[in-house]
């Protein structure tokens, strides 16, 4: 009796280890916390905007 529970029970470990590395597989890994979470907060896109100059009109008014 005690045989056949260690059997039963490496065989519910395997099983459980393929799971697991079966749904790794298809899902791809869980993704982790980066250590800075600063920059996962302040994810704001600075630009600066360029005022062109508008020779055009100062060409004419002269």
């Amino acid at each position: 009796m005690n045989k056949l529970k260690k059997m039963l029970r490496l065989f519910c470990l395997a099983l459980f280890l393929l799971l697991a590395v079966t749904g790794i597989a298809i899902t791809g890994a869980a993704p982790t916390l980066a250590k800075n979470r600063e920059r996962i907060i302040d994810n704001e896109t600075l630009i600066e905007m360029v005022d062109e100059k508008k020779e055009d009109d100062e060409e004419e008014k002269m």
